[in-house]
């Protein structure tokens, strides 16, 4: 007869429950439908074809701020991913807008531009690879603007 192997107790976080993996949920697609490549089909009320349509809200240097309030004006409810893209665009832009409000102030009190210089740099290179990326089609979600995108598509009704 031989003794059974000892038994080693399990890993235990902070005394509590042995550590079991999580079971792996299925992914959910994005909020804003499947993703497919935008085509040269042009948009409703705009006239412009789909891929400039939904790259123009994240163009730098304002001129992709009002290109989204443009389209959020203009676009039906019906071309969701155009308005998706609009609002998330205009999100985007406001969020870099504080920003660099922000580093301005920061920029009179300290007599310092680099921060603001970095943030400018990477911000604009931020808004160039989502035009880029959303100009080819690939799925384009920016997480944490979910609730200001929402809240911007909400707000804007399309005109008539």
């Amino acid at each position: 007869y031989q003794a059974p192997p000892p038994q080693h107790a399990p890993h235990t976080a902070f005394g509590g429950a042995p550590y079991q993996p999580h079971p792996q949920a299925p992914i959910a697609p994005p909020a804003y439908g499947p993703v497919s490549k935008p085509t040269e089909r042009p948009v409703e009320k705009l006239g412009i074809p789909e891929n400039f349509a939904l790259a123009l809200p994240y163009v730098p240097f304002f001129i992709g701020l009002v290109a989204a309030l443009v389209e959020l004006l203009m676009v039906p409810r019906t071309e969701t991913r155009t308005r998706f893209h609009a609002a998330q665009g205009l999100a985007l832009q406001l969020v870099v807008l504080a920003g660099s409000l922000v580093f301005n102030v920061v920029k009179a009190v300290t007599d310092n531009g680099l921060g603001g210089t970095l943030f400018w740099l990477a911000s604009t290179i931020f808004l160039i690879v989502s035009a880029w990326r959303v100009w080819e089609g690939r799925p384009h979600h920016i997480a944490p603007l979910d609730d200001l995108t929402q809240k911007l598509n909400q707000k804007f009704e399309p005109r008539k």
